[in-house]
């Protein structure tokens, strides 16, 4: 059972490689828990939003986590703010 963002590392080594972060522009990562008590990998991240206007753009993406560490596919809603994403767990 995944309880910790260290948790979710130790079980998806290759996921959190230096040149996995390097390679999607992720620039931080979070675990947080759904008012359901769904685990959700979040993501802060630039994503290749630079790719064509040089301007770094940063939001937040979520991915489902499974009751032994496996990371799920991207939710399509991009967020701004962590508290955006937040408010999207209360209410799911």
């Amino acid at each position: 059972m995944i309880k910790t963002i260290e948790d979710l590392i130790n079980v998806n080594k290759g996921y959190f490689s230096e040149a996995n972060k390097i390679f999607f522009n992720d620039i931080d990562y979070r675990l947080l828990t759904s008012k359901t008590k769904q685990k959700y990998l979040i993501t802060q991240t630039y994503k290749w939003s630079d790719m064509f206007d040089g301007i770094k753009k940063a939001c937040y993406v979520i991915k489902p986590i499974s009751m032994d560490g496996k990371i799920g596919s991207l939710i399509d809603i991009e967020f701004k703010t962590l508290s955006q994403v937040k408010n999207y767990l209360k209410n799911t």
